[in-house]
This record gives structure tokens, sequence and C-alpha cells, in this order.
């Protein structure tokens, strides 16, 4: 046998090995015996590296992924399921289905119910046979790609028989097992670090990190719970596909079950009531679904939900505890939220020490007083909530009042008319200053990688910095200095931070953190006005008559532009060189687009969905994520899904790649 022969083999067995292990529970050979395995093909490889592929088991865990992930678009969205919270709303679904389903009898519609795992949604894409590619659910529409960490979990299978699918994306639910996680709870208690709120939180943040080999430590596990393309499909049911799934070694819960009717389907969830909280992962409700393919697709999908699916989640589970005391927390904007100090409590696997109260009205509502025995339940199994006081004997505390001037800086605090939240007047409050340098800082604003809460807490409390443009005057052996920063931190840092000056207009526009104008409206204004000075210009009676602006915005925006100390800041930071004008060139007016909505779909090959947007965007055209009778063209790149069979419903044109091209080049594009 040649060399070769003798890794290809090892490595079969290996992964049959952990197949057996980590998906049926049940191995096969001691520990012993795979690690002599593992080390014995990491041998062979090692001498015979031109035999080394990605499917081999010892290609797991790699070197450390890109600082940043790579954004993927998903070819066919990944959308979320409407939820129900009683068998009334479970039986007005069914009563849809087969509304949809006109003359199919209803004895002959079956049901498959899954477990919904309280987890990360993922995808996992295999071409030849092998698995390339690994992304979160994101929006729906974009998520990111996390391959590397995705290959640590030994319950993926790396490899495929490329006899059934070519080429195909399944999709599941990454979970940490309860065990797992009070395990990594300990140790970071141990260790003095703040304990994860949840298992969905710590699986989350391990799938997050940029050192795979951190998260092969994790002990994640997977569900694959259905398919999002593959190019050929044999089955004529969910469940028929799943089982071809499970041959091929992908996870399958074994608790899926197909059910010959309805009523099949509901008494499940009795079942599954409690048998739910002995199973070593986070469930918090069933996903009931037609087994037929053939119903699915003539049922179709809503924007956000399938219309052949609904999960049903179980209700919250509740706890009695006592409110310490109620503190007050700054926001970015200056909102003073209430928030009750709680003596902590184990409820849906963590414990709870802290519950928001949302806001002054709310606590008038439900009269919560520090020293009040309170029912507390996790919203969602996640955000803690107080639902209601228990009557209880005895003299109560004093009512709560909110404080007249701001917890962080003393300044005075203002409720504006018609609004429920109390805001602190300080534009210069370091609660503020932190929230804003964090929103100022992020993704969709300017971008300043390794610009962490730990670097921003510790810049405003000494005083270093004060507003956004203090950060451009920033040194490298200034931030060097600071706790757990190293020179190498600190550079990258000041990179990041010089990078950002060239962001843009439409960035800086968001990240300035006006009320009201988010990343849309910061985009419509950047590529209306090109540049702050002329933005400054405008007045209110201009402002609001543009499309998607508005009185609120218009005023908003006036407010923050008309106001000396922000008209400062906007001048400093044009001094350390903060590009205040938009590039490319300008929406032509009245273009050739001008008041046509496009929608984008699939994969495109001649541009990014981005580069087709600025393209569209530029001729006066809008692009928007959603089908509607208000849509005017539907762009459909390779593997367009369910968008592309609603434009086709509603007579919406198709375009494929070669026509926008046109569309865009012609004079009277548009026109007709």
């Amino acid at each position: 046998m040649t060399v070769k022969q003798d890794i290809e083999d090892l490595k079969q067995t290996i992964h049959l090995h952990d197949h057996l292990y980590y998906v049926k529970n049940s191995p096969s050979v001691s520990d012993q015996e795979y690690d002599a395995l593992l080390r014995r093909l990491r041998e062979l490889e090692t001498s015979h590296p031109e035999y080394v592929t990605p499917d081999s088991p010892t290609q797991r865990v790699g070197g450390k992924v890109d600082e940043r992930f790579k954004a993927v678009v998903h070819p066919v969205p990944m959308l979320s399921l409407d939820n129900t919270y009683n068998v009334d709303e479970v039986r007005a679904f069914h009563q849809r289905v087969l509304k949809g389903l006109p003359g199919v009898p209803e004895d002959s519609i079956e049901y498959v119910v899954e477990l919904k795992f309280d987890g990360l949604a993922v995808a996992l894409t295999y071409e030849n046979g092998l698995l390339v590619r690994g992304a979160t659910r994101g929006d729906g529409l974009q998520g990111e790609d996390i391959t590397a960490n995705l290959r640590t979990l030994r319950s993926i299978p790396l490899k495929i028989d490329t006899e059934t699918f070519n080429r195909i994306e399944v999709r599941g639910e990454v979970f940490m097992p309860k065990k797992e996680f009070e395990r990594i709870n300990a140790e970071r208690e141990a260790e003095g670090e703040v304990p994860f709120a949840n298992p969905r939180n710590a699986a989350a943040g391990a799938l997050r990190l940029l050192d795979p080999a951190v998260t092969a430590q994790r002990k994640l596990g997977i569900f694959i719970y259905a398919v999002g393309f593959l190019d050929n499909n044999p089955c004529k049911t969910h469940f028929e596909l799943q089982k071809k799934l499970e041959a091929l070694r992908f996870p399958i819960n074994r608790y899926n079950r197909l059910c010959e009717n309805f009523e099949s389907a509901l008494a499940l969830i009795e079942e599954f009531r409690d048998k739910r909280k002995e199973l070593d992962y986070e469930v918090d409700g069933l996903v009931i679904q037609l087994n037929s393919l053939a119903h699915r697709k003539q049922l179709g999908e809503t924007s956000k939900f399938p219309r052949w699916a609904v999960a049903y989640k179980y209700e919250a589970e509740q706890a009695v505890t006592e409110v310490i005391d109620i503190v007050c927390q700054v926001g970015r904007t200056g909102s003073i939220t209430p928030v009750a100090e709680l003596r902590p409590v184990l409820i849906s696997g963590s414990t709870v020490s802290r519950a928001t109260l949302h806001n002054e009205d709310e606590i008038k509502r439900k009269d919560i007083r520090v020293g009040d025995r309170v029912v507390i339940e996790k919203a969602g199994e996640i955000i803690p909530k107080v639902v209601r006081v228990i009557e209880q004997s005895g003299e109560r505390g004093q009512p709560f009042k909110m404080p007249a001037i701001c917890p962080e800086c003393q300044a005075s605090v203002h409720r504006p008319e018609g609004e429920v939240v109390w805001r602190c007047v300080n534009s210069s409050c370091p609660a503020q200053l932190k929230e804003r340098l964090k929103h100022f800082s992020s993704r969709k604003a300017m971008d300043i990688d390794h610009f962490g809460p730990a670097v921003i807490e510790q810049l405003v409390d000494s005083g270093r910095v004060k507003n956004f443009s203090d950060l451009y005057t920033l040194k490298t052996d200034e931030v060097a200095s600071l706790e757990r920063m190293a020179d190498k931190s600190a550079k990258n840092l000041i990179s990041a931070i010089e990078k950002s000056k060239h962001a843009g207009f439409s960035r800086l526009l968001h990240a300035l953190g006006i009320r009201h104008v988010g990343q849309r409206t910061a985009i419509l204004l950047a590529r209306k006005f090109r540049s702050m000075k002329k933005l400054q210009e405008v007045d209110f009676n201009e402002l609001e008559k543009i499309d998607e602006i508005g009185p609120v915005i218009a005023e908003s925006l006036k407010a923050f532009l008309d106001q000396d100390s922000n008209r400062k800041e906007i001048e400093q930071l044009q001094e350390q060189g903060i590009l205040m004008e938009e590039q490319g060139n300008a929406p032509e007016s009245g273009g050739s687009l001008q008041g046509r909505q496009f929608v984008l779909t699939g994969t495109l090959a001649r541009f990014t969905r981005e580069e087709a947007k600025e393209k569209i965007q530029s001729l006066g055209g809008r692009v928007t994520s959603t089908i509607s009778k208000k849509t005017d063209y539907l762009v459909a790149g390779d593997s367009a899904g369910s968008k592309l069979d609603k434009a086709r419903q509603l007579g919406i044109p198709v375009l494929d790649e070669e026509a926008l091209q046109k569309l865009i080049e012609s004079p009277s594009a548009g026109s007709g």
C-alpha cells in the first residue's frame, strides 16, 4: 500500500470516528486509540506534505483568520420564522396553510416537527464535496465568513460524497452544551472575568474569535436543519432530504419527528415542554413545518417569513427575587435608563442580577420600588425583565423618582414633550461621550478597528479624549501607556484612526450620532448635498421636502448643525483632515433611473451588490431589500431564490446583469 493510500485510509477512519463520537454519541475507540490514529496521520503528512488536503482532520485548526471577517452574501436569504406563543396561534397557522393549498386534502398534509435550538444560525457551502465556506446568518441577506472557526467543529464533515450533491449549502444551528457553558463560566469567574449571559451568547462569541484554536477549545456542537440551495434534489419531502443529509454524516437532531397530520404535530408541544429541559443544549421551542417540498414552493414566503413553517416558543421561565436598588444608566444620546439591581437568581440556565426597567412611565405603571419582591423572566430567554410586583404585606419603599441631575456628570436632565425618556442636556457628559465614541468608531460609521470599550473608558476617564476630534491628535506612545496596550496594539489603533479620515462624508454623517439620522439617511444626505459645507447652508424647508427626510429628521439635523459646539467640532475634524465631501460622481438630477425602485438578489459576477447599488443610486434609482408592487425591477444573479418567484408572480420585470448594464448605460433608461 502506498503512503498516499495510507493517508487517505487514515483520513476516512478518523472522519468516521469523529461522526460516531460527535454526532452519534457512540464512540467505537478509546481516546488513546483515536489520538494514535491522528498522530500517525500527522506524522505521514509531515513527511509527505504533498499529500496534505483541506479535508484532512489535521487541518481543522489553522492559523489566525483575518482581523476582520469578510462579508458573505447569502445566495438564498436566510429567513426568520414567524413566532407563535399559544396553541390557538399554531392552529391559525394550520388554517392559513389549508387556505394556501386549495384542493389539497387535509389528511394528506404532513408536518415535520423539530426542536428550536437557542444558538447561532450558520450556512455551510460544499463544492465538489469539500467544505469551502461557513458563514453566520447576519441580517439574513449578508453574514460573516467564519469558515476557519467552523472547521474546528468536529461534528461538521469537511468532505462529503459528491454522488448525491455536487454543490450544496446546508444550514444549521451552532450551540454550546450546557455543561461546557458552566465550565467556561466557572473558569471566567475564577479569573475575574465577567461570565457569559447564556449559552447562546457564549457560542456566538466563540465563533467570532480571531483564533480558531481557541474556538476549538470551546467544544461547540451543531445540528443541521435545512438546505439553502443544492444543484439537484431527488427528494420530494423535507424529511427524506434530511435522511440524505444524515447519510452524508451531517449531524441531524434525533428528535426530529414526521407527523402524518396536524394534530400529531400539535401533541408534540406538550411532549417536549418538560423533556427539553433534560437535554444538554438550550431549546426554546419547536419548529412546525410542511414536509412536502412542492407544498412549500406553492405557499412561498413573505419578505421575512416562510408561509410553510412556524415556530412555537415556550413561555419564558420565571423566577421570584428582590429589587435591591434602582440605578440609572446614561446612553449615547443622553437617554437615562433605570435599571433594577436584583438579588441574584438562577433563571433559564444563567444567574440574573440586573434587569432594565425601560423608563419612568414603565416603573410607575408596574409600581416597582426598592425592596419589592418581583417576578422576572427572560424575554426570548435572553433579556431579563421585571414582569410584575408580588403583592406583599408590610410597609413598602418610597416610589421611585427619576434623578433631577445626570448621575454621571451632575448636569440638568430634561424630558422632551411627547417622549417617555429623560435625557442629560450636557453634550460633554462622559457617559454619553463613551457611548458616542463606540458608535463613532463602529463598522458602519468611521470603522476604527482596535478601538474597544476598555480603551475608550481610559481615554475618557483620563480627560484625554473629550470629543471626536481629540482621537485624531492621539500619539502612539500615549496609547501604548494605557492598561493592557502594547506597542503593536497602539500602532494598530493609530493606523486605524488615520485610515478612518478617508471613510467618506456619508459615514461621517452617520458617525456624528445625530438623532434620527441613521445610515440610510446619511447616505441620502451625502448624495444630495455632496459636502458638509453645503449641508450646513441648507434651510429647514429645503430639508423637509427631500424624499424620505420629513420634518422630524429635518428639525433634528438643523438643531444639531446650528449648535455652536457642534459647528466647532466639525471644524476641528476638518482641520484634522477628515474627508467632508462625497467622493465619486454626483447623482444626476433627474437621472436615467430617477424614481425607479430596484431589488437585488442572487450572486452577481460583474460587480458586487454594493457596486450595483451605488451605480443605480448615482443615476437616481433606489435599491430596497424587499419585493413589493412598488418594485420596478428585480436584478437576479446566480442562485436567485424566493424573490425571483415573487417578482414573476407580481409581473415585475427581471433583469440579468447584462440587461442591468444596458439599462445603466442607456440615456433613456427607466423612462418607460
